[in-house]
């Protein structure tokens, strides 16, 4: 699911229309939309929209990309409808909402390129190039792995692959395979190492606080998750089956994903802080050993956590 977002619309004057066409593969999406059939749908919502252009099909491009989480393919169709429709089109505002909504859900992964990497390193993310403007950005991205590759003349290709929740933002540093390179690259975590340990309880102790907080990261999560829920089944009393709704729809909508958003992260940053407890407190060296203990490193940023342990 996760990769280089695609623009769903493409310029309208390179295609060739045929309305009626448009029409029929119309009806059929919003037969699959209903359906929940969002793999069905969602095709025939774009080639209807690349027939015949017209912002209904668009629109239900949007909703369907969201239902089938690709939020970030549909953050930037309710963008350009909001941008592209009239002003006084009343679905603009509806389009500017849904983006609004969307903002927080939409994952962001910023690729550098790793100290020591060549300079004439090619890269690309799910096949697609990133150019020298894209390095550096944190670039919309669609939820679910994505693909990155790292390629020079004389060094083997190397592919590093990233796992991206809702909200996530991300930092990959990569470079192809080679001695000057290797070492450094992967996701950008700056290790925080412990101090040498002559013996494993203090180890174990800092484990089961990790744990510890681990446990209160997922009740967080819990309860936001609750929340969320309750609070988009809320806003259906508002919505129509279009999911064109009233300010009130809105205004919970948008309360259901500040609540999502919280409850993802809680839930990451929990999961992580178990994790690194379980490491911890399964490795320590009994007593009289001394080892250099695991460095465990979690990183939380606006909207995501992530987390890494090194041995």
């Amino acid at each position: 699911m996760g990769g280089a977002v695609l623009l769903a619309c493409p310029d309208a004057s390179a295609q060739g229309r045929d309305p009626a066409a448009a029409e029929a593969l119309f009806d059929a999406g919003r037969a699959a939309l209903q359906a929940k059939d969002y793999d069905a749908a969602c095709p025939k919502f774009r080639e209807s929209y690349e027939l015949d252009p017209a912002p209904g099909a668009l629109l239900n491009l949007g909703d369907c990309e969201e239902k089938r989480g690709r939020v970030a393919t549909a953050w930037s169709i309710f963008r350009q409808l909001a941008r592209d429709l009239p002003a006084n089109d009343d679905r603009r505002p509806i389009a500017q909402s849904r983006a609004a909504a969307l903002e927080a859900r939409v994952p962001r992964l910023t690729i550098r390129l790793a100290p020591g990497a060549p300079a004439d390193t090619a890269v690309q993310r799910a096949g697609v190039p990133v150019g020298a403007g894209s390095l550096g950005s944190p670039l919309p991205v669609d939820p679910g792995e994505v693909h990155v590759t790292a390629a020079a003349p004389g060094r083997k290709q190397k592919t590093f692959t990233v796992q991206l929740a809702e909200g996530a933002q991300i930092e990959l540093l990569v470079a192809p395979e080679g001695p000057a390179a290797a070492a450094s690259a992967g996701p950008a975590l700056p290790p925080r190492t412990a101090p040498q340990e002559a013996g494993g309880s203090p180890r174990r102790t800092a484990g089961w606080i990790s744990a510890g907080v681990g446990a209160v990261g997922i009740g967080v999560g819990a309860v936001f998750g609750a929340r969320a829920i309750g609070k988009k089944a809320d806003a259906e009393a508002y919505c129509d089956e279009d999911n064109v709704c009233l300010d009130q729809g809105i205004k919970l909508q948008k309360q259901g994903v500040t609540a999502g958003t919280i409850s993802t992260v809680a839930f990451l940053v929990g999961a992580a802080a178990l994790g690194t407890g379980a490491v911890l407190v399964f490795t320590a060296p009994s007593s009289g050993q001394g080892s250099a203990p695991p460095r465990a490193t979690i990183g939380v940023v606006p909207g995501g956590a992530v987390a890494t342990v090194v041995f």
